[in-house]
């Protein structure tokens, strides 16, 4: 069985991709029989190239994306069919989907927000994804997850931001202000919209921290790439597939509300 992990990518030799390439290491060595293998839309092997490497093999792709999105519904499947037009592979749904990502992400805020708590500060949660017009669905994912972490956490005010879809990133931090916040940012890796568009429209709405005190009030939480959890987010996507024709179109359907449950 071969198995491809496919994400955006940020170009050969970027963290984005080298992460990538080391969780396809660390999956062979849960799962032996399996081959693992990477593609990208910025990176090699591209989506086509891959899918022409494995034409007819009945491969399963499985979008390491944080939505189902622009690149997760069109893109993917779009440049996997240019390569493997026999439709002979599955896509599963991306990883941000699933309600394995939903308990993982919520574990982490709810320690950042306790974490606060015991400090005597009430921090707002922000959730921040890319988002894009081009897909209506993109969004999707946050929206679900600030749905569920407000159910989970009804004290604290959940928020979600986007960079390119409202409400803007830049228009919600502005609103903060000096709030303690912890952000959850809804992207692969650690590049420059989590080091640079995130943190600095969040620091830039913090006019009176003081000495040291942005670091006390502003928590942005790790990348999914850097999760240890991740190779179980994977194999999640992979084990959920079901039989029954290729999924050219990775659908989302959040689960149904009030379903989270966290310790």
């Amino acid at each position: 069985m071969s198995v491809i992990l496919a994400a955006h990518g940020a170009g050969d030799g970027s963290e984005a991709n080298r992460r990538l390439v080391e969780l396809a290491e660390a999956l062979r060595a849960r799962r032996p029989g399996v081959r693992f293998g990477c593609a990208f839309w910025k990176g090699t092997p591209s989506f086509q190239d891959a899918a022409r490497k494995l034409r007819g093999q009945n491969p399963l792709i499985v979008p390491i994306m944080a939505s189902a999105g622009y690149y997760a519904r069109r893109r993917l499947p779009e440049e996997w069919a240019k390569g493997d037009p026999s439709g002979s592979y599955v896509i599963t749904r991306p990883i941000g989907t699933l309600p394995l990502f939903l308990r993982v992400l919520a574990t982490k805020v709810v320690n950042a927000v306790t974490d606060m708590a015991r400090r005597g500060l009430n921090p707002a949660v922000l959730i921040v994804g890319h988002g894009t017009t081009r897909v209506r669905t993109s969004g999707d994912t946050a929206r679900w997850l600030r749905d569920e972490l407000a159910l989970a956490l009804p004290r604290t005010e959940i928020l979600a931001a986007f960079l390119d879809e409202s409400p803007r990133l830049t228009d919600v931090a502005a609103s903060l202000g000096d709030r303690p916040v912890v952000a959850v940012p809804l992207f692969l890796g650690g590049g420059p919209h989590v080091r640079v568009d995130l943190a600095r429209a969040l620091n830039a709405a913090r006019t009176s921290s003081g000495p040291g005190r942005g670091s006390e009030t502003l928590e942005i939480l790790p990348p999914i790439l850097e999760w240890p959890e991740l190779p179980s987010l994977a194999l999640e996507a992979m084990d959920r597939w079901k039989p029954g024709g290729p999924v050219r179109s990775p659908v989302f359907t959040p689960p149904r509300a009030g379903s989270l449950s966290v310790p």
